[in-house]
């Protein structure tokens, strides 16, 4: 008799009218954030935590007319938990195939487990949806197979994830850090978009990131097509609705970041967020009417009270400014893309060669200046010979090149090898008589001679050698976590693995343009990267020798000129942050101890100050 209950259940559901709510309804009535997910607000979800979420939930809903929905918003806000309520409502309500692809396999990896806390915590859903492990359907890492429909979670960087099953609904996670051209197929929306060719009247697509670059960003390009609504804050004492501008922030002298009215002028503190937001207002479309493309923007001051405060938000765009007045834009880059949701308008080399080659100082190759704490160096390797850079660093990684020399030579033979040893083991002398070690030196491991320049390396003849090469990723940190490679030299396996890595070639050349374009009207003392006037001519030329494409988002090299100067400072500042070393996070403590004591060693995430640099 037991079976008979659970008939009936299912006869009485079958028998139920189709539930028509919205997402955001269906958000209110159903979902659940689950405490696995390390949410600081698990439960039940409240689309009155984040109001402005209601208006994109609206619009993602079968009964609104739009087909494509955009959110360029800064990090933290709603965009991701939208998605997750927007394919809660897709399984309860309208099942059909949906495609969520991901830049990146870690993060395809976090969403899947995400997911899947979700579907527990949903009773609606969990008995939808397939069971992890289970023999009658699937439900793994890149499938969920539900009544009705499938999940398919795909990373963009490959075609072959994009060719497969009609899917009704798309939805692509951080559209600016996907690849654009995937395996030289194509742009990844139009891609993805492709699967929707037999739902052309009841399709629906949403795409969601922060911004990147001006005039690279994808999301901003896809925000501009759209009706462009802006986020809006209602004045506590006059109603008057109005966009937040970050730039009118205030910090009072007891240390209150406050707001003014754009209208009646009246302050809002910090714990008026919420009366602010609670209608959840955007402005109207630019085109005066609801469009096909519905687009949103919203910046980190919209977060909910509670969450990243006003007062952080300044001090974070004051840490970004220091460094970008010290000639670094990587900090105030990642402030306006992932807090405040703009692009950033990229300095593009104008930089000539004249220019540079003036801004050479009087002094001396190979001895380095007083105020230079420690010195790297780095290593091209050609067929024919090794081309060396070594840079001396001091307060706040202003640099010096030391050095720029080449050994002739095949790096398949020892003695180019042996040359080099005796170089780099002989140190720099300092304008106070010592002797600089070369703390660390990292070596391209790309070209024709890649198990030699790992045997090398794995040899340690000299002081921590770095295993390195150059990544074709547009989005590649200055330096990726390392990975073990095999070595074997001269047809020999040796036992020993090295750890190689990767070196995000694309940032760092922007921000070496950056620093020189910022040191252009400095006075010495003042400038960041500072070059020798008994550097060769070619080395100047050599640094100027690629320049950057918009189109393909990379440093292409000009005809004619070598490249080598450019490649070894770039590896130089790439070493900064190896683990070993990690000088792109000295605090001005660090520093200090480190002029003071005169010698500095490296441990793991720290300065220590004992053997390292002076003997």
């Amino acid at each position: 008799m037991t079976g008979y209950p659970k008939l009936y259940e299912t006869l009485s559901a079958a028998l139920l009218p189709d539930l028509d709510l919205s997402v955001d309804e269906w958000s209110d009535e159903f979902m659940v954030i689950p405490k696995s997910t390390g949410s600081n607000e698990y439960g039940k979800y409240r689309t009155s935590r984040t109001p402005h979420a209601r208006e994109v939930m609206r619009c993602l809903s079968d009964k609104h007319q739009c087909k494509v929905v955009v959110c360029m918003v800064s990090s933290q806000q709603f965009k991701t938990q939208v998605c997750l309520n927007w394919f809660g409502s897709t399984v309860h309500q309208s099942p059909s195939n949906f495609l969520w692809l991901m830049p990146t396999g870690q993060l395809q990896k976090r969403i899947a487990g995400r997911i899947d806390k979700t579907i527990a915590a949903v009773p609606v859903l969990r008995d939808l949806v397939a069971k992890p492990n289970s023999r009658d359907a699937k439900n793994n890492l890149d499938i969920k197979e539900y009544v009705g429909g499938s999940l398919f979670i795909a990373t963009a960087g490959s075609a072959a994830n994009l060719s497969e099953l009609p899917a009704r609904r798309v939805a692509i996670d951080e559209v600016d850090r996907c690849q654009e051209n995937v395996d030289g197929e194509g742009d990844p929306i139009k891609l993805a978009e492709s699967r929707q060719t037999t739902f052309k009247h009841n399709k629906k697509s949403y795409y969601y990131s922060s911004p990147t670059i001006d005039g690279e960003s994808r999301i901003a390009e896809l925000f501009e097509s759209g009706t462009q609504r802006r986020a809006l804050a209602e004045c506590v004492h006059c109603g008057h609705a109005q966009e937040l501008i970050f730039e009118n922030l205030i910090m009072t002298d007891d240390g209150l970041a406050m707001y003014p009215c754009s209208e009646c002028g009246g302050m809002h503190r910090e714990s008026d967020k919420t009366k602010m937001f609670i209608n959840g207002l955007w402005s109207n479309p630019v085109n005066g009417e609801d469009g096909e493309i519905e687009s949103f923007t919203a910046n980190s001051m919209y977060l909910p009270y509670g969450w990243l405060s006003w007062a952080d938000l300044l001090k974070e765009h004051e840490a970004a400014q220091k460094q970008l007045d010290a000639g670094n834009d990587a900090m105030m880059i990642v402030f306006q893309n992932t807090r405040l949701a703009r692009t950033w308008k990229r300095t593009i080399q104008v930089i000539d060669y004249n220019s540079l080659l003036e801004r050479a100082e009087h002094y001396q190759l190979c001895l380095a200046p007083d105020k230079v704490l420690f010195v790297t160096a780095a290593v091209d390797t050609q067929d024919n010979r090794l081309a060396v850079q070594v840079v001396g660093w001091g307060r706040g990684l202003c640099a010096w090149v030391l050095d720029y020399v080449e050994f002739p030579g095949d790096p398949a033979n020892e003695d180019v090898w042996n040359t080099l040893t005796e170089y780099i083991n002989a140190g720099v002398k300092h304008e106070s008589g010592r002797t600089l070690q070369i703390v660390a030196t990292g070596i391209d491991t790309g070209g024709h001679r890649t198990h030699a320049v790992r045997h090398y390396v794995r040899e340690a003849k000299i002081r921590n050698p770095i295993a390195l090469f150059g990544s074709t990723s547009i989005n590649a940190p200055p330096l990726k976590k390392g990975q073990a490679v095999d070595v074997i030299f001269k047809g020999i396996a040796k036992k020993k693995i090295l750890t190689q890595y990767s070196v995000g070639t694309i940032d760092l050349k922007h921000d070496l343009m950056s620093k020189l374009q910022n040191d252009s009207d400095k006075e010495p003392s003042d400038r960041m990267l500072r070059f020798s006037n008994e550097l060769p001519p070619e080395y100047f030329s050599g640094i100027l020798s690629e320049a950057y494409d918009r189109k393909t988002k990379r440093f292409v090299p000009k005809q004619g000129v070598r490249n080598e100067p450019l490649d070894t400072l770039i590896y130089n500042y790439a070493i900064l942050h190896h683990p070993s070393i990690r000088a792109a996070k000295y605090t001005a403590k660090d520093w200090d101890s480190m002029a003071a004591n005169n010698q500095t060693v490296v441990t793991p995430g720290k300065i220590s100050l004992a053997n390292w640099g002076r003997a």
